[in-house]
């Protein structure tokens, strides 16, 4: 098992077994903290992409992250076939996804799918509703 696989592992068990609420804090605590928990998601998300799906296509998903000191914002982008991830603010993003740290920890290792996280209100879209749904066709995130 990789390093990646290990700590997406520790992620899924505390989204598993700590409750939301309390999930950001104890991320907190553990090495590299939110910001490296984050990371970690957003690497995890780009080694899911399937450039089959997306070939020809383009766009660039803007997450805008709720947490406890602030936001925290990060973005993937497609071209051709290529995806790549970066933090901050993107230029021109074709969507922003509002979400709270949890839900976002909870959504990144298959814990929550997108589209029940957005029918709950935990996710709200701004920009291209038509990109929202690109996440699910071009990424192939497994549910777990």
């Amino acid at each position: 098992m990789s390093v990646q696989q290990e700590q997406v592992t520790e992620l899924i068990d505390l989204v598993q077994s700590v409750p939301a609420k309390e999930v950001e804090g104890v991320v907190a605590t553990r090495p590299g903290g939110v910001d490296g928990a984050l990371t970690l998601i957003f690497d995890l998300l780009v080694s899911e992409f399937n450039p089959a799906k997306a070939e020809g296509e383009k766009g660039v998903f803007q997450f805008d992250i709720a947490c406890a000191d602030g936001r925290k914002h990060h973005h993937v982008e497609v071209v051709d076939g290529t995806c790549r991830t970066g933090q901050g603010v993107h230029d021109h993003p074709d969507i922003t996804i509002g979400i709270k740290f949890p839900d976002m920890l909870a959504m990144g290792v298959g814990k929550l799918p997108g589209a029940k996280a957005f029918l709950t209100g935990k996710l709200k879209l701004r920009g291209s509703p038509l990109m929202g749904t690109k996440l699910g066709e071009w990424f192939d995130h497994p549910e777990t």
